[in-house]
């Protein structure tokens, strides 16, 4: 009879560890599925009305954001999880899942909202549009180690505007998300000067680049401001790269 309380007891430790484990992952994104960039709302100024435009771009200057740093404490892992399929050809699309883990003291906020339409905002006086946005990017370097990485094609972000914190996700000390995002073996540059190779033992890292973006036409000038609030590196990621696939090694449908 004694047996029955020691079964239940064991039965509850496990769960209970079952529990503790999962409530280590704050949330999860898929953003192979939806997500969107913000337009333009502020237009530009009439070329009617200014023969010239004065145009400017701020940088450097960080605005105040619920996700930015503060330090000391503030620290965030960034590791690339998962790669599929694990072999690549030149020119083969791919998803990728990263994650983003608190491994500080301090609790960090970053944007999760994937709609970015939904949180971008005018001013009141209608010369200013504003909004944060966490960007994906991946990088693959093959062939020689010494040369620099070519950055590849890829698709996903999260938004949140600076004055809603329910636009954020708070991430406590020892908590992660998951982000599952679209790339392309493709360099995702307008000019490339690099070209991916085949290599057996490429390496592929991910950039993690948050920044709060701004807007502002006044008469004849106009100003895009992008002002950085975390930047990230993930460890390297080992991974196979062969050609380009030939016909019969592509999935046709019958």
């Amino acid at each position: 009879m004694r047996l029955i309380p020691r079964v239940f007891g064991l039965v509850a430790l496990v769960l209970g560890m079952a529990g503790a484990g999962a409530a280590q992952q704050a949330g999860y994104r898929d953003l192979t599925i939806s997500w969107r960039a913000p337009e333009d709302h502020i237009p530009t100024p009439s070329s009617a009305l200014c023969p010239s435009v004065r145009s400017t771009v701020s940088d450097g200057n960080l605005l105040q954001s619920p996700a930015a740093p503060k330090k000391p404490g503030d620290k965030l892992e960034f590791t690339v999880r998962q790669i599929v399929p694990s072999e690549l050809h030149i020119g083969d699309d791919f998803t990728a899942t990263v994650r983003l883990k608190n491994v500080g003291v301090t609790q960090v906020s970053i944007p999760w909202q994937t709609d970015g339409e939904q949180v971008v905002r005018v001013s009141k006086d209608g010369k200013q549009e504003i909004y944060e946005v966490a960007d994906v990017a991946f990088r693959l370097k093959t062939g020689d180690k010494k040369r620099a990485p070519m950055f590849l094609q890829s698709e996903g972000a999260l938004f949140a505007h600076p004055d809603d914190h329910a636009n954020y996700l708070a991430l406590a000390p020892g908590r992660w998300v998951d982000i599952k995002l679209k790339g392309a073996v493709v360099c995702g540059l307008s000019d490339c000067l690099i070209e991916a190779e085949a290599d057996d033992h490429a390496v592929l890292t991910a950039w993690w680049y948050q920044r709060v973006l701004t807007h502002h036409v006044d008469g004849c000038h106009e100003d895009h401001g992008a002002y950085t609030v975390r930047e990230l590196d993930s460890s390297p990621y080992p991974l196979a790269i062969h050609g380009p696939a030939t016909l019969s090694e592509s999935k046709i449908p019958n």
